[in-house]
Parts: C-alpha cells; sequence; structure tokens
C-alpha cells in the first residue's frame, strides 16, 4: 500500500523536475535581462506560449482560467481564481486561492510564500521565472 503526503494534489499534476537556468532559452534571459531597474516580471519557461513576459506592474496581479485574470491561463488544471502574487513591501508574495491542483514553488507545493529573484512557480502545464531587477538607491 502507498502512502501519499496529504497536502499532495490531484493526480494531474505531477512533481517533475524543472530545468535548470542552463536550459533556459538564451533569447529568454537576454530579454529578461533587458527589464527596467526596480520591475519585476514573470516570464513562461514551460508550457504554451514559451517566452511570453508578464511585467508586474499592480499591487496584485490575479492568475488563473477566468478570462478576466491578469494573467490567463488557458489549462484544464488551473482555476479559474487559482492564485495571486501580492506586493508586500518590497517583496512579492505568491497566494494559492484554494485550487484544485495547487500553485508549486520550486517544485514543492505551497499555500503562501515570499518570491525571490529566480523562483519557479508552476500553475497547471505552465512554469514561469519570476526575475525581480536590482533597484537603483
Amino acid at each position: 500500500m502507498e502512502i501519499k503526503p496529504k497536502n499532495k494534489k490531484t493526480e494531474s499534476i505531477i512533481d517533475k523536475k524543472i530545468e535548470g537556468m542552463e536550459e533556459i532559452a538564451s533569447a529568454i534571459l537576454e530579454d529578461i535581462k533587458k527589464i527596467p531597474e526596480g520591475s519585476s516580471v514573470l516570464v513562461i519557461i514551460k508550457g504554451p506560449n514559451i517566452g511570453d513576459k508578464f511585467l508586474i506592474n499592480k499591487s496584485k496581479l490575479t492568475i488563473g482560467r477566468n478570462l478576466e485574470s491578469d494573467i490567463f491561463l488557458d489549462d484544464i488544471t488551473v482555476s479559474r481564481k487559482h492564485a495571486a502574487l501580492r506586493k508586500s513591501g518590497n517583496n512579492f508574495l505568491i497566494k494559492d486561492l484554494g485550487s484544485l491542483n495547487g500553485s508549486y514553488l520550486n517544485g514543492e507545493i505551497v499555500d503562501n510564500a515570499v518570491l525571490k529573484s529566480g523562483d519557479r512557480i508552476q500553475i497547471g502545464k505552465y512554469i514561469f521565472l519570476f526575475f525581480c531587477s536590482g533597484r537603483k538607491d
């Protein structure tokens, strides 16, 4: 008999090894280097629409299958209101909004977590790279 962890979501999301930075297309990495100082961005690095970039220019950004989401993900494994990114001081937080399949940060399921530049967020079949450029003081 196999015992599964309690925090495991449905079987449609299976934790897979996330590629290292060296496996991300060099064109995507070059684009990331061009974002304005003090800005944050999400870039799709795996799944449909690889290379799409989403500048985080609001204090709260919604992610889901709802057409009104700030980041619309057309994937049946994504809940209508799946997750949200929220600015808190100088940090961004990711919060799962009670999705069926969960939100993953660097391969671990999370309900609420602080993001660091270089983190990978998996929502459904999409994997995003979170990047926050340095600030000029």
